[in-house]
């Protein structure tokens, strides 16, 4: 578990994706094994199931962090459970099926039979839910971890070139995203470029419940908010404080979250 831990969600989808395709290729679609007599590595099928498992493992990353913003494992985790592996699993194998019928389409000239594509769809899904699982498992050990630590004593640390910042977050008033660097502006204003690359890597290493993700951009505390305003189709204006320099000082918060959004700095 400990070595689970230490990965990143990147790194897991690395090691389970090739895994993925080599069993897709050897035991449904090839139908042969290293040891068997004619075997050829059938590397056009590999090179095809590789794309098709990394574009379902990338589909259910995304899916997980998108539902997590709404149903934290670590605050509802049945429903969020439940959630989670539910749309995974239909999201697979909605993008599975398009994905092979159209790749044997174009490479080969033919369609997989229904046997052999629900075969390959099962391994699939065991990946898909693997993954999942190992996903929420982290969520929970990491907020278990942040549980024994006191306010007081909790700190972010951030890297900046030479320097070292310990940050308690509630001296964060928000954090943002853009161009690959994530920056951390601190209620009073001060802004520190920070070590990650995008809000879900830093979402990774510390416990954000106290805060709400905007937007992919946005990620903020309730000291950040100065004004909400209803803006076009439903959407809202969110101006945050304090204002610093190539930051905007404005935020849009889609339809779909608003509601959410309205709960949370209502609370």
């Amino acid at each position: 578990m400990k070595f689970l831990k230490s990965l990143s969600h990147n790194q897991i989808r690395r090691i389970l994706i090739p895994f993925l395709a080599l069993l897709l290729v050897h035991f449904v679609s090839y139908g042969k094994l290293p040891w068997d007599e004619g075997y050829q590595f059938p590397l056009v099928l590999y090179l095809s199931s590789l794309a098709i498992c990394t574009l379902c493992c990338e589909i259910n990353t995304w899916n997980y962090f998108r539902l997590n913003d709404k149903w934290s494992v670590t605050s509802n985790p049945i429903k969020a459970v439940i959630y989670q592996l539910g749309v995974s699993l239909l999201l697979t194998t909605f993008v599975f099926g398009v994905s092979v019928y159209s790749l044997n389409f174009l490479l080969f000239g033919y369609v997989s039979g229904v046997s052999q594509f629900l075969s390959s769809l099962f391994i699939a899904l065991l990946i898909i839910v693997i993954e999942t699982l190992v996903f929420i498992v982290r969520d929970f050990q990491k907020s278990g971890t942040s549980n024994e630590q006191s306010d007081q004593n909790q700190y972010w640390t951030f890297k900046s070139g030479n320097k070292t910042f310990n940050i308690s977050p509630h001296q964060i008033a928000y954090l943002f995203s853009q161009k690959g660097m994530v920056y951390a502006v601190k209620n009073d204003g001060e802004k520190i470029l920070t070590q990650f690359s995008s809000l879900n890597e830093l979402s990774e290493a510390y416990n954000i419940e106290g805060f709400f993700r905007l937007n992919r951009q946005f990620v903020i505390s309730t000291s950040a908010v100065k004004q909400v305003q209803k803006d076009i189709n439903q959407k809202l204006r969110v101006s945050l404080e304090p204002a610093t320099t190539n930051i905007p000082s404005e935020a849009i918060v889609s339809r779909y979250t608003g509601p959410e959004f309205k709960r949370w700095i209502n609370q």
